[in-house]
């Protein structure tokens, strides 16, 4: 039997925790990555303010129901990563939260902003359209594949800056392989040439521990690993950045920070309610002492059954826990990746994804608190018997 399987009364406590949640049980759901299913008493609770809100929404809408608990989310969350709830804006995402230093900070042309081959699409085209309308240069360093260190990562990173660097975007944990990286360093490494630190925190709040205490901006999804409601972010801004000119134009220009870089308008917030919520489910659980380890585990039970039973398989995120979390990442050779995630999902019902990684196309499996190791030994077992059986996903 694996050294990664539970004792019996562990594996029954995560089969009930499978069971506050709303996911088909005829679904292997590994996609926690692309988007997280929040729990039944978060779900159950935003529809409960939503009822109450609709039941007067100029009051309830107005702040006497949903302003004091969307406070108390922010304070939990400020909580959860260690920050300071006065420099954590509420945003609908990650993406809307990199618009706040891509608007707001005094670029100036000439200048550069560095990041890897492997940011998130939406993150490349920002800096990618500020840089056109700011005649700033757009630098990309080739981020290495299952690295030896952190140091690797920090070493491809200082190779790419330079003096006329003003701008580093990096990811904490990258989307398309899995690989965590050394934020501390990497923002270091910004401070020592005056360069502004960005972090795409997308994949780590909820995965992995947080320090923002070195970055400049820290940005973040919070329907991912935290499990929270769809459509609630965090934007964390030093303070020295807490004046910047918010990314959309109205009330929030009078406002004091936080609140000047949270979401504008007029908003459902029962969602941003509902965030505290998701970070109750998981510290009632044990966030660092019983999620993270039981999540780690089912990762590297993962590594360890494709490696056992698949002999063309690349493992492209490093074993070890500094550097890769609860996204496990592979490539097959000579195999359509993408053909092989559309059988799995039309004749087993497992949902995966296929990315790029740096030019390798891979595998991406998430593993949550809600999978189990069932989950795993029927992915790898479809797994196999597509590769061997269907003669239209070869290359």
């Amino acid at each position: 039997m694996s050294k990664y399987l539970l004792e019996k009364k562990e594996m029954a406590f995560w089969q009930s925790v499978r069971q506050q949640f709303y996911l088909s049980n005829k679904v292997a759901y590994l996609q926690g990555g692309t988007v997280g299913p929040s729990p039944r008493p978060v779900t159950e609770y935003v529809i409960s303010l939503l009822r109450e809100l609709e039941s007067d929404p100029l009051n309830n809408g107005g702040g006497s129901l949903l302003a004091p608990l969307v406070e108390e989310s922010r304070q939990k969350l400020g909580k959860f990563i260690g920050a300071n709830p006065d420099q954590i804006s509420l945003v609908l995402n990650t993406t809307m939260g990199m618009n706040i230093p891509a608007c707001g900070l005094p670029l100036e042309s000439g200048n550069e902003v560095l990041m890897s081959d492997q940011e998130y699409g939406a993150v490349k085209n920002i800096w990618e359209y500020v840089a056109a309308q700011k005649g700033l240069k757009i630098r990309t360093i080739s981020l290495p594949i299952k690295p030896s260190g952190p140091g690797q990562i920090v070493e491809a990173f200082a190779k790419g800056i330079t003096n006329r660097t003003q701008v580093l975007v990096f990811s904490h944990v990258y989307c398309t392989s899995g690989l965590v990286t050394p934020v501390k360093d990497l923002c270091q490494l910004a401070r020592e040439y005056n360069a502004f630190s960005i972090v795409d925190g997308a994949h780590a709040v909820g995965m992995v521990p947080i320090d923002v205490s070195n970055c400049d901006f820290y940005l973040s999804s919070c329907h991912k690993w935290l499990l929270a409601p769809k459509g609630v972010g965090m934007a964390y801004l030093a303070e020295p950045f807490l004046d910047l000119r918010p990314a959309t134009l109205g009330f929030g220009l009078n406002q004091k920070p936080p609140h000047r870089f949270d979401v504008a308008g007029t908003r459902d917030s029962t969602h941003f309610a509902g965030l505290g919520k998701a970070i109750d489910f998981q510290m009632e659980i044990g966030w660092e002492d019983r999620i993270r380890p039981y999540c780690l585990s089912l990762a590297a039970y993962l590594k360890r059954q494709i490696l056992d039973q698949i002999s063309e398989v690349e493992l492209t995120i490093p074993s070890d826990s500094d550097q890769s979390g609860f996204l496990t990442t592979f490539t097959i050779s000579g195999i359509d990746h993408g053909k092989v995630v559309n059988y799995l999902w039309q004749d087993y019902q497992i949902q995966v994804v296929s990315l790029d990684a740096g030019g390798i196309p891979v595998f991406r499996i998430s593993t949550h608190l809600y999978n189990s190791y069932e989950d795993i030994d029927k992915f790898v077992a479809a797994l196999v018997e597509v590769i061997s059986t269907r003669s239209d996903i070869k290359i």
